[in-house]
């Protein structure tokens, strides 16, 4: 009798327990913890130029177009490091280290920022 009632507790004992869910309303009202986001910045300019180019990897991969262009399309110039490094702090960057080169050229720089993990929309227009 006593394994009878002991089977038919533990049998129940599933049915009896609740579960933690997360209703739709809930899942709205949670605040997401920002993410980060990096970036390696390098620059280049033509022979005869005294403006610099930035290009901005985010990782996308070789394909995609990294040179940092304004809202026209055009390719933004700088007049040195400090103003291109100037212009990246205003939107939202912060530097973190200067990555050297293994042929010479000149050096990269790793940046990053703090973006929000439930926008994930802004990271996919870049």
């Amino acid at each position: 009798m006593k394994k009878l009632l002991l089977l038919a507790a533990i049998a129940l004992l599933p049915c009896l327990a609740m579960a933690q869910t997360e209703t739709a309303a809930d899942a709205q009202t949670t605040v997401k913890a920002p993410a980060e986001e990096y970036c390696i910045i390098s620059t280049h300019k033509g022979i005869f130029e005294r403006t610099i180019c930035i290009d901005v990897d985010r990782g996308q991969g070789p394909e995609v177009d990294k040179r940092l262009r304004d809202n026209s399309g055009r390719e933004m110039r700088f007049n040195n490091l400090a103003d291109a490094l100037n212009y990246m702090a205003q939107e939202g960057w912060l530097y973190i280290n200067t990555i050297k080169t293994s042929n010479g050229d000149d050096p990269d720089y790793l940046m990053r920022r703090l973006v929000q993990a439930n926008k994930p929309d802004e990271l996919k227009g870049r």
